[in-house]
Parts: C-alpha cells; structure tokens; sequence
C-alpha cells in the first residue's frame, strides 16, 4: 500500500443528435467505469443503468479481485442479455474503465492505494493514461491508449489486413465485435497498470469525435480533473456532438516531490486465469500499452 490523493472528476452529456442519453458511469469509492448502451429506444440506456448497478455493488465491496470483478461482469451479462429478450432483440453495453483493488472513501483526500490496479474493456469505449513531469503538469505526449477496440475496424488492425487510415476510411467504427449482453456472451481485456498518474476513460463520443492530439491537450491543460472532465465533454460538443459522450478523469497522485516516479509508469495484459499478484514485478516494468 501507498499512501496516494485520488480525486475524479465526471461529466456525460446527451450531445446534440440523440434524443437519450444511452452512456451511463460510476466514479466512486475506487471503481470507475463507463458504459455505452446501444439497442434502439430505451434499451441501451437500461443496458448501460443495469451494468453501472452491478458495479455500484462491487464498489461497496471492502475488497476485489478478478474473480469479484468477473461476477460483476457474469452479472452484468446476464441481466442485460434478459433485458434483450424482453425487449424482443439485443440490448447490450460497452464498458470500461479502473477498479481499485481496495475501496476508497470519496470523501478522504489522501488515502492507503494499492501498486496497481485493475483496466477493464469489453467493446470500444476506451480507457488512457497521462503521466506528469517532474513539477506535476500533465504531460500531452504522454498519452497512452490501454485497451484496444472490440470491433472489425481494431481487427483489421491488429492483423494487418488493412493500414489504420485504410481502416477508418473502409470500415464503420460502430461495428463492434463484443458487447455486454451479446448472446454469445463476452471475453473481457483484463489489465493490471501501476496506480498512479492520470486516467482518461471515455465513451467513443469522444475519442470518435476529436483526434488524439486534441484529446491529449485538453486533458493535460487542466490540473483539475472536474474541469478537465467537463472540458473533454465540450471539445466534443463543439466538434459536432454527434453522439453521447461521457468522461471520466481519474487522478491518482503521490506527493508533488514523487512525480518522477511516473516515469516508471507501466501497464501489463492479464491473461485468463492470471490475476494482478501472478504477475512478476520485472514483466511490469518491461510492458508498455500500445499508442
């Protein structure tokens, strides 16, 4: 345990073409994820509501691990896979985000932080992070994308069928290959990232309505993460507001004089059946999440 601040700030608005807001998130007491709904009407907002339920309960757990994490997720699966049939079709839900291994109170600035912490996925929203130089100021290019897409565009990626400009040109971005409540059920990327420095995690009506490099220069322009939040959400308003978007920016910060120590930052795959204690302190050091 580390004795770290941990503050996040939230922010998540209907955008200006749809008529619901269908994205839901949690931030509180060391679980903080976003959730995408899709389904037509109502389902995807109740899809997303029912997953940020099953998480609230995990955040007033004491304690988790993979296996407490994975109910929550098994949960999640089958009560939105229910509402699908109840609705005559498929509702489902992406989600994504960091759980603390240990619960923090939202009230208590400066608490005991566990080394690492868990970076879920299932679908395309997406989760990043952002270092801090040495006099604390968050650094653009330091931006790193930890999980990877779950969709026919990320595919054509990773095997190199396609360059990603031929990629984005050729394949919708809404394609996804997983989501929650998908009848053939879900295979969730599992991260362990060491707990410290800034999260970005974000529905895709952000990431798919502003580039990179602007992502990068407002969540680094802003100390706080509230206002950091709320001014991700407006970048994307302003660039067309497409589709809902939600944020959530995570600081979690040891004393001003240690933010060298983010230099050491790193973030490993868990493979099945592995969980964060499995994994040897030199493959931590050694991985790095692709950009």
């Amino acid at each position: 345990m580390i004795f770290r601040s941990i503050e996040a700030g939230l922010n998540s608005n209907v955008g200006y073409k749809r008529k619901n807001n269908q994205d839901n998130a949690l931030a509180s007491r060391g679980v903080y994820v976003v959730c995408d709904g899709m389904g037509g009407g109502k389902g995807g907002e109740r899809a997303s509501a029912q997953v940020g339920a099953c998480f609230s309960q995990l955040a007033e757990q004491p304690s988790r691990n993979r296996t407490s994490i994975e109910h929550a997720l098994s949960q999640s699966q089958q009560q939105v896979l229910e509402l699908g049939q109840e609705l005559g079709g498929i509702a489902g839900t992406t989600i994504t985000g960091v759980v603390l291994p240990t619960r923090v109170e939202d009230s208590v600035h400066e608490q005991a932080i566990d080394e690492y912490c868990y970076v879920i996925n299932v679908g395309d929203s997406r989760t990043y992070h952002m270092r801090a130089d040495a006099e604390g100021h968050w650094m653009a290019e330091s931006l790193t994308r930890i999980t990877r897409d779950h969709s026919e565009r990320q595919n054509a990626i990773d095997t190199g069928e396609m360059l990603p400009d031929e990629a984005n040109r050729c394949i919708p971005r809404n394609i996804i290959t997983q989501c929650v409540g998908a009848p053939d059920g879900i295979q969730p990327d599992w991260y362990a990232a060491r707990s410290t420095g800034r999260f970005i995690i974000c529905s895709d009506g952000l990431h798919a309505q502003i580039d990179r490099e602007l992502l990068a220069d407002v969540a680094a322009a802003y100390g706080d993460p509230q206002v950091a939040a709320d001014m991700l959400v407006q970048s994307a308003l302003d660039a067309g507001g497409n589709d809902n978007v939600t944020v959530i920016v995570l600081d979690i910060c040891g004393k001003s004089s240690d933010y060298s120590a983010n230099d050491d930052w790193n973030v490993s795959k868990i493979d099945d059946h592995e969980d964060i204690g499995d994994l040897q302190e030199s493959t931590l050091q050694t991985l790095r999440a692709v950009q």
